[in-house]
């Protein structure tokens, strides 16, 4: 990096670090909760005779995909 590059203490970035980490386990726990709702509307359309949605089945794969980015993201946290 440059040298006149703007840089912030340790205490700050470590501050910054620990609010990141809030809010990707707060995001985390939100996405896991409309995770399971979705999975619970897809079991039951899947009670019924016809073929469930598939918004139901996208709104799942969805929820997983979001659950994995946040998973990395939080593992690259220091």
């Amino acid at each position: 990096t440059p040298a006149d590059f703007p840089k912030v203490g340790q205490g700050e970035q470590q501050a910054r670090d620990t609010d990141r980490r809030t809010i990707l386990e707060s995001e985390l726990r939100n996405e896991q909760s409309q995770l399971d709702a979705a999975r619970q509307q897809l079991a039951e359309a899947q009670k019924s005779p016809s073929p469930p949605p598939p918004v139901l089945k996208d709104s799942v794969a969805l929820h997983e995909r979001n659950i994995e980015a946040l998973k990395k993201e939080m593992a690259k946290l220091r």
